[in-house]
């Protein structure tokens, strides 16, 4: 067929059409990346800010971090799941936001399932159990008559769904009685530990070890049943009297429903790139967690099933949604 002057101009048209959709796919990232962590700085946002440099560098754009704390990191996880598909926006997401949250409100604003594009799971992060230095106490079983001497006098603080479970599984396993403070995070509550209005938390080991290494704080037992090699004198707590207890967190990263499947896998790589660095798995460990990484297929899977665990946890601590 004859090439004429117009369709010479309709097919360059179309072929800078098709072009332009090609480049622009390539072109992701073309700004930077934010991530939102949805509780006030802690181990949780570190983890982010070390392995979205490492990720940035692979995609070329600077991943930044932002704190939004609120609501058991419901907040955060709303804005996320509410945000432009394009990759730009992504969430720090827990097992507090994305599968106790769905057991702990009646109005969650959002489905941790429907509402999000699973990327990569970076991490599993047993909890520890930690009191006051000044408390006459050195194992569980002295911790447990201590609180059973003083029923309703002990306080704890909780700053995300996680530690208030595993405080509320301790406390119903134990048959101790002790009262809750809720706290927008961790850090909070750990500043207000150590100020000595708390006598103990279940919270990450990270946040609490440079309190324990200067002698203001002392942990008593491991809330995961397998031991961790930085924590090598910490005894499960499945081991001191306790043989049912198990608990560990998880974290990591998702972006809005609807995502691009090849902005998806980019992301994936780049951040699994980062977890196989060298010194990745000896930065996770110094903080008391374990290198867990997950496909987009694996993580969602992951996150169902854990959904289904929670439901359980949260039953078995004799939880209520609020």
């Amino acid at each position: 067929m004859p090439i004429n002057r117009r369709n010479f101009i309709l097919v360059t048209s179309v072929l800078l059409c098709i072009g332009g959709g090609v480049q622009a796919q390539e072109a992701f990232p073309a700004k930077p990346i934010k991530i939102i962590a949805p509780f006030a700085p802690g181990s949780s946002d570190v983890i982010a800010r070390r392995l979205g440099e490492h990720a940035g560098k692979t995609l070329g754009q600077p991943i930044v971090v932002e704190n939004r704390p609120g609501r058991q990191g419901t907040v955060a996880s709303r804005a996320v799941a509410k945000a432009k598909n394009d990759g730009y926006t992504l969430l720090l997401g827990t097992n507090s936001t994305h599968a106790a949250s769905v057991h702990m409100f009646k109005e969650l604003g959002y489905d941790p399932v429907k509402d999000f594009t699973p990327i990569i799971r970076f991490s599993i992060n047993p909890l520890v159990l930690v009191v006051n230095a000044e408390m006459p106490v050195r194992t569980l079983k002295e911790f447990i008559k201590y609180a059973k001497e003083r029923p309703g006098k002990l306080s704890y603080g909780m700053g995300n769904s996680g530690s208030l479970v595993a405080a509320q599984m301790l406390k119903t396993q134990a048959g101790i009685d002790a009262v809750g403070v809720n706290y927008p995070g961790n850090a909070q509550a750990v500043s207000d530990f150590v100020g000595g209005r708390l006598d103990f938390m279940v919270t990450d080991p990270l946040i609490v070890k440079p309190f324990v290494q200067t002698g203001k704080l002392r942990i008593l037992g491991l809330t995961s049943k397998q031991r961790l090699a930085t924590l090598p004198d910490v005894v499960p707590m499945a081991e001191q009297g306790l043989p049912n207890y198990e608990y560990v967190s998880w974290v990591g990263l998702f972006g809005p429903a609807g995502m691009p499947p090849d902005v998806t896998r980019r992301l994936h790589d780049a951040f699994a790139k980062a977890l196989a660095e060298p010194d990745t798995e000896k930065f996770l460990a110094g903080m008391g967690m374990i290198t867990a990484g997950a496909s987009p297929a694996e993580f969602g899977a992951y996150v169902q099933d854990q959904i289904k665990v929670w439901g359980r946890l949260t039953k078995d601590a004799g939880l209520l949604p609020q």
